[in-house]
């Protein structure tokens, strides 16, 4: 499997480099993951924490994969 820095992602299945794209859904806004966060006051009000997700297409088989940059 590749490893590569978020923007470079390689399809799982054709090993080619799959190209950055864009996902909607129309009038719901900004696709997003949504984690807790630790500790703090937020944390103890249930308050989430929003990530933005980018999303990869493979130009060969048209696997599309969502990602998010999550802190460790």
């Amino acid at each position: 499997m590749n490893e590569s820095p978020m923007n470079e992602r390689y399809c799982p299945d054709c090993d080619v480099q799959m190209e950055k794209t864009n996902v909607t859904a129309e009038g719901v806004g900004d696709l997003y993951v949504e984690t807790e966060r630790d500790g703090g006051v937020l944390d103890r009000l249930g308050v989430g924490n929003q990530t933005p997700l980018q999303a990869f297409l493979c130009p060969e088989c048209g696997l599309t994969q969502l990602c998010a940059e999550l802190s460790e």
